[in-house]
């Protein structure tokens, strides 16, 4: 029996042996093993969601990208034979060319067209080797994610038959998306006090690819009727940023960049897809124009110039994109008008996420105020601010930011008072939170806004009590006193303005008129507001988002 734990001791230590003793993987196990990992890889909860992100990275932000793509082990082809056909044509999408930026850190797509189908396309990027077949006409190729580079690359696409693109000075880094109407398209040339201070420093790494409406309008009975595979526009592509090319681009576009640029050591990208005077549904792809049972556009039909200015890119990965628009839904009469325009513009970015294949981030800028003169014609564009705040509180948690712009106004007696020269301003504003978001530069509690937590009624109905979130060391004033003006009551369509006062760090209070109608509370929601008449902010300066509720 005394045996028994001796021959037990023998068979562990034999077994812890053969446990522990085992021979270290060999390089070549190792490479299997890695081969073997999805190609797909799970995406971060920040990369689902679209959240922007508030804490600084713990790397440099040159080196911090929202994007990133692990990188996959790289692919063996086989040989690549060419027989060379003299019928046979090759072509890379319009939305690539000389000088571009490619989003860094993520995979890029690369798209074309040919006339034989099943030749072989190779496309060679930075040491990549990516292969398609042509099927029905067209092909499309993925590189791996790359690093940013500001040394100017070049991508080389050829086929099977003989012929040979190239794309020459290809920088790798940020591409951002300037979206909207005219205050979005409105280029640096209308602004004297922007172009006037502009640095023409054309060897930054800056690269820019404009668009606009005139384009559009000019072929919205021909080209713009389906969504476009192509830039429709041979004039556009993309530029280096020369004079010239600055001052027929996006002022707010380019205000942003110029500001980036100071700030990251990375390229930067800038692609505008605003059209002058757009209507929403004039933005919206053809299904979902077809969903809300929209008949009539403005300038175009609905959709056209989304067919036309959108669509093209939407296999082009980018950082964010920049949204102006709602002018249009603010005109007395519009249609559609404000009334449903939280749900469209819900929807849209929705639609736009879905379209891309990623919950990019989205700045979404709240409507202007266009002097007394322009509150005649664009009576509405109060409720529309109101209708911006409504979308924001459904998506805020979805990475879509709001950015008021009210107190950025044009000047009483500004001859171009539906454009405000103050781009500048309001791209450093926009700026300042995306840096928090997406650079780990500064934090988003000094770039946010303040907006409504909670209001209370009293029980005498006297007064309200309306709390703020994002008020820094505490709630102030434009012009530094308690008295708080832009406040008031009723129907978001007929309201009264009433007296309210900062009586606490995160707190005013509404004094109610006798029989006062209690329908809902508004904020910076009249035809015509400025930063006298709406002058609540906080400790950074920054004016409280416009709201009804």
């Amino acid at each position: 029996m005394k045996k028994i734990p001796v021959l037990l001791l023998i068979l562990l230590m034999t077994a812890s042996c053969a446990f522990g003793c085992t021979e270290k993987p060999t390089a070549a196990t190792t490479e299997a093993v890695v081969t073997e990992a999805p190609t797909e890889p799970a995406q971060t909860e920040a990369a689902t969601t679209g959240a922007p992100a508030t804490e600084a990275p713990t790397e440099a932000p040159t080196e911090a990208p929202t994007t990133e793509e692990p990188e996959t082990e790289p692919v063996t082809f086989g040989e690549f034979v060419i027989e060379p056909d003299e019928t046979a044509t090759l072509a890379v999408t319009n939305v690539y060319g000389d000088h571009m930026v490619v989003q860094r850190d993520t995979k890029i797509k690369i798209w074309g067209t040919s006339n034989k189908d099943g030749a072989e396309i190779r496309g060679l990027f930075m040491d990549d080797e990516a292969r398609a077949t042509v099927a029905d006409g067209k092909w499309e190729m993925t590189f791996s994610p790359k690093a940013a580079t500001a040394e100017p690359q070049t991508i080389t696409v050829d086929d099977s038959c003989g012929n040979t693109v190239t794309i020459n000075d290809v920088l790798v880094g940020d591409v951002f998306i300037v979206a909207g109407q005219s205050n979005a398209e409105i280029t640096v040339t209308n602004y004297q006090n922007i172009y006037s201070k502009v640095n023409f420093d054309q060897n930054k790494p800056l690269r820019l690819f404009m668009q606009g409406a005139d384009g559009v309008i000019a072929v919205k009975k021909t080209t713009a009727l389906e969504p476009s595979e192509e830039v429709i526009n041979p004039k556009w592509r993309w530029k280096i940023a020369t004079k010239a090319a600055i001052f027929e681009f996006s002022a707010l576009g380019w205000c942003f960049s110029e500001e980036l640029l100071e700030q990251i050591d990375i390229p930067v990208g800038v692609v505008c897809t605003a059209a002058n005077g757009a209507k929403i549904n004039e933005l919206m792809p053809p299904e979902m124009v077809k969903e809300f049972k929209y008949k009539t556009g403005g300038n175009v039909a609905p959709s056209q110039y989304y067919n036309a200015l959108v669509h093209p890119f939407l296999r082009m990965k980018f950082k964010a994109m920049i949204f102006f628009q709602g002018e249009s839904e603010g005109f007395a009469g519009a249609n559609p008008g404000p009334k449903k325009y939280a749900r469209d513009l819900e929807a849209l970015f929705t639609e736009y996420r879905t379209r891309w294949g990623f919950d990019f981030p989205i700045y979404c800028v709240q409507a202007s105020d266009y002097t007394a003169e322009g509150a005649k014609t664009c009576s509405n564009i109060g409720q529309i601010r109101a209708q911006q705040y409504d979308m924001y509180k459904s998506m805020k948690e979805k990475g879509v930011r709001l950015i008021p712009s009210y107190d950025l106004g044009a000047d009483e007696g500004y001859f171009n008072y539906f454009h405000s020269p103050y781009k500048r301003e309001l791209a450093e504003r926009i700026l300042k939170l995306a840096l928090a978001d997406l650079y780990g530069v500064g934090t988003a509690d000094e770039a946010l806004a303040p907006e409504i937590a909670e209001s209370t009624l009293s029980a005498d109905k006297t007064y309200y009590t309306v709390r703020f979130n994002n008020v820094g060391e505490g709630l102030t004033t434009s012009d530094g006193g308690t008295e708080v003006y832009g406040f008031a009551i009723g129907k978001v369509n007929k309201l009264t303005a009433v007296r309210a006062e900062i009586v606490s760090k995160d707190t005013v209070k509404l004094y109610l008129p006798e029989r006062a109608a209690l329908n809902g509370i508004g904020y910076a929601v009249e035809s015509h507001v400025n930063k006298e008449t709406a002058n609540l902010c906080n400790s950074y300066g920054i004016p409280a988002l416009a709201f009804y509720k």
